[in-house]
C-alpha cells in the first residue's frame, strides 16, 4: 500500500514537473515585448515603403520612365548598403533586404503598368513628381528603414520570432500585387528569423 502511494506521488510530482516544463517551454516561445515591437516597427515601415510604390507607378506612368532602372537602383543600393554598414547592420543582410525593396516596389508598379495599359489610362492629372515628391519621401524612410533593420538584426535569433513575423507580417503590410510584392519585401527578414 505505502508502495501504491509513492509511485502515486511521484507519478503526481513527474506530472507537475513535465507541465511546468512545458508551461516554461510556451513561454520561451514567445517573443519579449520589446522584440514584437521591433518586427512591428520595421513591418510598418516596409507596408509604408510599398505604399509609395503606387505613386512611383503614377510618376513613371506620366513621363514615360521605365519601371527598372538598373544603374540608378544599383547607386542607391551602394549608397544605402554603406549607410546601414556604418549604423552596424550586417552588410549582407543590408544588400538583400533593400534589393528585396527595390524589387517589390518593382513589382507593385509593374502591376499598375500592365493595368493601365490593359484599360489605355491616360496620364494622371494628380500624379506627383517623382524627383520633387517622391524621391524626398523614400530618403526619409531609409535610415528608419535602416534603424529598424538593425534593430530586427538584434533580435531575430529569438525563439518564436519568425513565427511572430508571420502572423503581423499580414496584418502590417499590404501590397498592389496579390501577395508577390509582400512575400518579397519579407523573404530576406524570414531567412535570418529563428522559427
Amino acid at each position: 500500500m505505502l508502495r501504491a502511494s509513492l509511485r502515486g506521488a511521484l507519478f503526481t510530482c513527474l506530472m507537475l514537473v513535465a507541465l511546468l516544463f512545458n508551461i516554461s517551454q510556451a513561454d520561451a516561445e514567445t517573443p519579449s515585448k520589446d522584440a514584437r515591437q521591433t518586427v512591428d516597427q520595421l513591418l510598418t515601415l516596409i507596408d509604408e515603403r510599398l505604399a509609395i510604390a503606387p505613386e512611383v507607378a503614377k510618376a513613371k506612368w506620366n513621363s514615360g520612365a521605365p519601371i527598372n532602372a538598373p544603374e540608378r537602383e544599383a547607386q542607391i543600393l551602394e549608397r544605402v548598403v554603406a549607410e546601414a554598414a556604418s549604423a552596424g547592420v550586417d552588410e549582407a543582410l543590408a544588400q538583400t533586404f533593400f534589393q528585396h525593396q527595390f524589387e517589390a516596389s518593382k513589382q507593385v508598379q509593374q502591376r499598375l503598368h500592365e493595368q493601365w495599359q490593359q484599360a489605355q489610362h491616360p496620364p494622371f492629372d494628380d500624379a506627383p513628381d517623382l524627383a520633387n515628391d517622391i524621391r524626398p519621401k523614400l530618403d526619409e524612410l531609409t535610415p528608419q528603414l535602416i534603424g529598424a533593420l538593425h534593430d530586427f538584426q538584434e533580435v531575430a535569433k529569438t525563439p518564436g520570432i519568425g513565427a511572430y513575423l508571420e502572423a503581423q507580417s499580414t496584418l502590417l503590410v499590404q501590397d498592389d500585387a496579390a501577395g508577390a510584392a509582400q512575400d518579397e519585401a519579407l523573404s530576406p527578414l524570414f531567412e535570418v528569423a529563428a522559427p
